[in-house]
């Protein structure tokens, strides 16, 4: 599979795991859900072969875990992973950094997801 393959692929992937929580009722950031992405398949717990090919299965299983954790709302590592996407859209090519709350943090994503 060349990378421009793998790429659309994975632009499928955020795109159903956006429509998807957007349909149990979560507006989410592409952003948002391209870090979630990344987080399920490199967590070993969900055991995906990130150097091998992903089946339809794999997929879906992806997409379906991506779309629980989004939908937690009260689960810590969604808030953390919000941070995440914060500091490094504003802060990771800054000296200087700042505390952010994670109040902050949502009312940015919506903004850039809006403008996207």
């Amino acid at each position: 599979m060349s990378s421009d393959q793998a790429w659309n692929v994975v632009k499928k992937i955020i795109r159903e795991i956006g429509q998807e929580c957007t349909i149990q009722g979560q507006t989410v950031s592409e952003i948002l859900v391209a870090f979630m992405v990344k987080a399920v398949a490199l967590d070993p717990r969900n055991d995906f072969k990130v150097d091998q090919i992903l089946t339809k299965e794999d997929v879906q299983n992806i997409i379906q875990l991506c779309v629980t954790r989004l939908l937690d709302t009260t689960n810590p590592s969604l808030s953390t992973i919000k941070m995440q996407v914060y500091f490094d859209m504003n802060y990771a090519n800054r000296g200087n950094f700042k505390y952010v709350s994670i109040e902050e943090v949502d009312a940015e994503l919506k903004i850039q997801y809006l403008s996207l």
